[in-house]
This record gives structure tokens, C-alpha cells and sequence, in this order.
């Protein structure tokens, strides 16, 4: 597939969806580390008992879907918050204040925080990150792209 046709796709695929396939492309590229990239359950819709039960567990407002645990580059970790695709119109794909706050917070203790609509975005940021070069990364994402789906 090329990039413009993954893009194409995943227009239309929900957060969860484009999550879900950045979660795959790593756990496949770098099995070594994979459990250290683990998803937030910060969103989605709970009753107000469960809410009221996360928020007395811990749970912070704003914190990223994904956090990978591995230092690098002088950074702790790389905390990334997935978004839709951005649509014309819509406030679909930006962050909340919450989100933004938090980003802030971590940044400023040492994380690395990015934001990514696109699970070439995401490869691209792992890559950066991890201070490997992206090309070969994103070369072969794009021909075994319909196994991360």
C-alpha cells in the first residue's frame, strides 16, 4: 500500500481503530520492548459509579492512551495521544485541555509526549524517538500494513 492509500483508510477508522493498529505495528517490530507500550483506559463512556471508582483508583484527566516505558535520548518515556483524523468542521482530532495540561506536566519532567492522527505518524514518532532512522520502518509498515488491521 502506499502512504496516501493508508491515510485514505484510515479517514474513516475510529481512534480506537488506528490505536489498536499502532499497538500491532509495535508489539510485531520490537517484541523485545512490546509490553512496555501499554494503552491508558482513560476514555470511552462509564456510568458515574465506575468513574467515581476510576477517579478514587488514580486515574488522571488528560493522561495519553499510549505510554511506552523506555528511555531514550535523555527522555523517560514517550507518551503519545491518538486522535481521529482531522475533518473540516469538526473538533474531532484536537486535544482537550486536559490533554494539553498534561502534556505540559510531562514535558516539562523529562517525557516526550506526541500526537498522532495517522499510524504512519505514530511509526514515525516510535522511530524518532527510539533515535532510529523511520524509511525502512515506514517502507515495510506500508507493505505489511493489512496485517496490523
Amino acid at each position: 500500500m502506499t502512504e496516501q492509500e493508508i491515510m485514505t483508510l484510515e479517514q474513516g477508522y475510529t481512534e480506537s481503530k488506528i490505536q489498536h493498529i499502532c499497538v500491532c505495528w509495535f508489539r510485531q517490530t520490537f517484541p523485545h520492548v512490546a509490553n512496555l507500550l501499554f494503552s491508558i483506559p482513560n476514555g470511552g463512556w462509564r456510568g458515574a459509579r465506575a468513574g467515581a471508582q476510576m477517579a478514587y483508583e488514580g486515574q488522571v484527566k488528560g493522561v495519553s492512551d499510549l505510554i511506552l516505558l523506555y528511555p531514550s535520548g535523555g527522555k523517560a518515556s514517550l507518551c503519545v495521544e491518538m486522535k481521529v483524523p482531522r475533518r473540516t468542521g469538526s473538533r474531532a482530532g484536537r486535544q482537550s485541555p486536559e490533554q494539553k495540561a498534561w502534556q505540559a506536566l510531562v514535558e516539562r519532567h523529562g517525557s516526550k509526549y506526541a500526537v498522532c492522527h495517522y499510524s504512519l505518524e505514530f511509526i514515525t514518532e516510535v522511530c524518532i524517538y527510539l533515535r532510529i532512522n523511520p524509511k525502512p520502518y515506514i517502507e515495510k509498515a506500508l507493505n505489511l500494513y493489512p496485517t496490523y488491521r
